[in-house]
This record gives C-alpha cells, sequence and structure tokens, in this order.
C-alpha cells in the first residue's frame, strides 16, 4: 500500500523548513553518508587511473567517456524509466547495483589487479546504472516535496551532499596516503547499502505510470523545443558540460604535470571545488523559481572561473580559484535543474531532465576529450583557459539567440507548468544530482 507524498509544508518559510519533512530529511541523510563515500571514490578512481597511465592526460580523458558515454547514448530510457515506474523502487535498484560496482573495484585493487581495462569496464557499468539513477533522483525528490519546495529543497539537498563531498576527499587522501586504495572503494560500496537501507524507512509516495510506450527523447525534445526557456537551459547545460566543467581531467593533470602533488595534496583540490559547491547550492536555494537568464548568468560565470584558474601562477591560488570555480558550476546545475521541472508538462518530465543529462554530460564526452588533448598538447593550464574563454563565447552567443526568440514568443508559454493542464498524480502541488 502506497502512503502519500509528504508534501504538505508543516515547517512554515525558511531556507531549512525542508528538513522537517520526514520524507526529505531521511533521503538527504542517507546521500549525505553516500556523498562522502562517493566523493572518496572519485579521488581514489582518478589516482589509481593516473598511476597505471603515468598521468596520460588522453587515457585519464578517456575515463569520462566510459562514465559519460551511456548517458549521452540512453538516457531517454532512462527518463522513461522515471516516469513509468516508482522512483523508490527504481532507486533502490540502482544503489544497490552500485555497491556491488564498488566491491568488484575494491577487490581488484586489493588484489593488484585493476588495469586500465578493468577500471573502464567498470566505470562503464556504473554509467549505465546513472542513467536511470539520474532522473529517478530528481523526480524522487519533487515527489516528496512538491513543486511549490523544489528549489528550496534542491538547494539544501545538494547543500547536504556537497558536505560529503568536502569530507570525501579530505578522508581519501588520509586513506590513499597510509592505506590500499581499494579500502575506499569498500568503504563506497558501505555507503550505497546505507542508502537502501534509508529508502527502505520512507513511505513510497503515490505513483501512477505513464503510458508513454518505451523510448528514446522523442517526447522531452519536443517540450524543450515547445518553450526558449527550456532550449536556452538545455543549450547551456551542452556548453557547461562540454568545456565549463570537467575538474576531473584537469584538477587531475593540474595536481600531477603542474604542480606535482603527493596523493594528499590532490585530494585537497576537490575539497576546495566542493567547499565551493556548497556556497553555490546554498545560493541557488534563494531562487525559488529562476529563468533562463538567470542559468545563462550562471554558466557564463564557469568559464570566466576556469579561465583564471588557468591563470593561477601556484598551488595556493589555484586551490581558492576552485571555489568559485565550484560555486558557480553547482549553481547552474541547481537552477538549471529546477527551471526544466517548473517549466516542463508533468508527465514528461523525467524525459525533459534526460534530454539535459544527455546534453550535459553527453557533451562532456567530447569536451574531456579534447581538453585532456589539449592539455597533453600545450599543457594543462592552456588547455583550462582555452575552455574558460569558449564556454563565455558561446555563452555570448546563446544569450544572443534567446533575445531574438523571446522576442517572437509569447510570455505565457515560458511560465511554470503548475497551472491547468495535465495532471501529475505523483506530486501534492500542481516534480537534483547529486549525488
Amino acid at each position: 500500500m502506497h502512503a502519500p507524498p509528504a508534501t504538505t509544508d508543516t515547517g512554515g518559510p525558511g531556507f531549512l523548513a525542508p528538513l522537517r519533512m520526514r520524507g526529505f530529511r531521511h533521503l538527504a541523510v542517507g546521500q549525505l553518508v553516500s556523498s562522502v563515500g562517493n566523493a572518496m571514490s572519485k579521488v581514489a578512481q582518478a589516482w589509481l587511473l593516473a598511476a597505471t597511465t603515468g598521468s596520460n592526460g588522453t587515457l585519464i580523458g578517456l575515463l569520462a567517456a566510459f562514465q559519460l558515454g551511456p548517458l549521452l547514448l540512453f538516457s531517454g530510457y532512462g527518463g522513461w524509466i522515471a516516469d513509468r515506474w516508482p522512483r523508490r523502487r527504481v532507486l533502490l535498484t540502482t544503489q544497490s547495483t552500485q555497491a556491488a560496482l564498488c566491491s568488484v573495484l575494491a577487490a581488484l585493487a586489493f588484489l593488484g589487479l585493476a588495469r586500465i581495462w578493468e577500471i573502464y569496464l567498470l566505470t562503464l557499468a556504473s554509467g549505465l546504472v546513472t542513467v536511470a539513477d539520474n532522473p529517478a533522483r530528481q523526480r524522487f525528490l519533487t515527489d516528496l516535496v512538491g513543486e511549490t519546495k523544489l528549489s528550496r529543497a534542491l538547494g539544501l539537498y545538494t547543500a547536504l551532499l556537497n558536505i560529503g563531498q568536502v569530507l570525501g576527499p579530505l578522508v581519501a587522501g588520509l586513506i590513499v596516503g597510509w592505506a590500499q586504495v581499494g579500502w575506499i572503494f569498500a568503504l563506497d560500496a558501505v555507503t550505497f547499502l546505507f542508502v537502501v537501507g534509508v529508502l527502505l524507512t520512507i513511505p513510497a509516495p503515490k505513483h501512477t505510470a505513464t503510458s508513454a510506450r518505451v523510448g528514446g527523447l522523442g517526447p522531452g525534445l519536443r517540450e524543450v523545443r515547445r518553450s526558449p526557456e527550456l532550449t536556452l537551459t538545455v543549450a547551456a547545460s551542452a556548453v557547461v558540460g562540454s568545456v565549463g566543467v570537467q575538474f576531473t581531467v584537469t584538477n587531475t593533470l593540474m595536481a600531477t604535470r603542474v604542480f606535482h602533488l603527493s596523493a594528499t595534496g590532490f585530494a585537497l583540490l576537490p575539497t576546495a571545488v566542493t567547499i565551493g559547491c556548497l556556497v553555490g547550492a546554498l545560493l541557488a536555494g534563494q531562487c525559488t523559481d529562476p529563468g533562463a537568464r538567470t542559468v545563462l548568468a550562471a554558466a557564463t560565470a564557469t568559464g570566466l572561473a576556469g579561465a583564471a584558474s588557468g591563470l593561477a601562477p601556484d598551488y595556493p591560488v589555484f586551490v581558492l580559484l576552485m571555489v568559485p570555480a565550484g560555486a558557480a558550476s553547482m549553481f547552474f546545475t541547481t537552477t538549471a535543474a529546477v527551471c526544466l521541472q517548473l517549466r516542463s508538462a508533468p508527465e514528461v518530465r523525467g524525459r525533459v531532465l534526460s534530454v539535459q543529462t544527455s546534453a550535459f554530460y553527453g557533451s562532456g564526452l567530447v569536451g574531456a576529450l579534447l581538453i585532456g588533448s589539449c592539455a597533453a598538447w600545450y599543457g594543462p593550464r592552456s588547455a583550462l583557459l582555452a575552455a574558460g574563454l569558449l564556454t563565455m563565447a558561446l555563452c555570448g552567443g546563446l544569450a544572443l539567440g534567446y533575445a531574438r526568440s523571446a522576442e517572437q514568443t509569447p510570455p505565457a508559454r515560458d511560465t511554470p507548468r503548475n497551472g491547468p493542464g495535465p495532471a501529475d498524480p505523483t506530486t501534492a502541488s500542481p516534480a537534483p544530482g547529486t549525488p
């Protein structure tokens, strides 16, 4: 028997009000723990691959192809799963599978058998799981809190996750410096299982499956084309995903080829990024109804921060610049997710989110290879500077295109979709990962 979604606001106004809702509170705590393990695992994976490949920029960039390739090819099916099946059930499956994959990687690391192709294969499998996990997680959050509190809840949820992202690299740096890297992957598997346990404590929100047939991105693309705001948000996601945000590639190369850091010093870079992400998430939570112009400004800021980091004269300055870079990227990610959900029809929201996921992470596949190759030929600093300048230039082009299309489109078409229209049986008011 399904329990009704916990969308009644019993906490009144305020940024922390969503924490007074039982389902959201449990989910946030579970993902906070999981984000610590996930952040540790990312640091360990990048460090393990750098050690295996000799810090080869192209091979490190290729890792993103296995992470993001499934999202580029199959994200429409992930959105359909999030629209069609109960989101809690989907998340229970994806989190359990991720725990199993982390356990395999831990075993390979303990046995000293982790070779390049095995790291790539497990990364590919994890990417396939993420295809369904991403839209299901975002829609499940909306199931719990409703549309009217989505921006505040998503900002707070992301902020809590980034607290874990701050702690994770610090713990990973200590473990890598004193113990086998396999322990990090083992701990990550435990955190995924913790999330499974937390999900079991949350009553399943009411769910009515969509009647749409299984398919790709078609319904989501049609919804995006309907609105200049949705189109701009997705286009900006492609820009930021490709050349605006490539921390895994650029930070790894800057750490190993420019600053020649130890494992502990390397772990400080993602920590600085996640501190910035925490600030960005808190700021985004104050934007209750972000529009396309807010999203585009945030996208431009990611390019500015990236270009500035490429000019950093030394390691301390580079670390400090990672804070505004992380803040800009998270502000963009959060406001874009809210803008898409509030301005798309309820019955296709999962597939609209998948269109954005495909644009963001799919373009990241190309961007990671380009930046990695550019760094191999011209150095990491030049790659960072070029990526930042290109991001700002592309955002300027999008701003011009949006201004022209907005003049030709009635404003009513871009208002939040919480008024007349198809009813969403999963939300009480008439639905982010992270993580």
